[in-house]
């Protein structure tokens, strides 16, 4: 369910409208068999409210949890590309191009430390 769009609201001289109820209005005249109907009618509306309080809860929950998975998705993404900058630029200060990786992919892995320091 979505919010209503019909709050409390007092339609003439005579009439109370809530959630699209007319109430109306309690005086000192009114019969007890008449209140008693108002009270119902009242509690009805009270209900009606709550229900859509409710879902509008839960509306609100399933929206932050969709809020935090996007910011962080977001926050991955923007790590990825500090990542890729970061390393584009070392690329660079390095003078490597593209076609310089797929030499270094050719030769021989040395197989421990001692063959790097000769």
């Amino acid at each position: 369910g979505t919010w209503s769009d019909t709050p409390l609201r007092q339609v003439g001289d005579d009439k109370l409208e809530w959630l699209g109820e007319d109430l109306g209005w309690p005086t000192p005249l009114t019969s007890a068999a008449s209140l008693l109907d108002f009270d119902e009618r009242a509690a009805g509306v009270e209900r009606r409210f709550r229900r859509e309080l409710e879902a509008a809860r839960e509306e609100l929950l399933a929206a932050r949890a969709r809020y935090t998975v996007a910011r962080r998705t977001l926050a991955t993404l923007a790590g990825y590309r500090r990542d890729c900058q970061a390393f584009l630029a070392w690329q660079e200060e390095n003078n490597i191009g593209e076609g310089d990786w797929e030499e270094t992919e050719a030769m021989e892995v040395p197989d421990n430390d001692a063959d790097l320091d000769a």
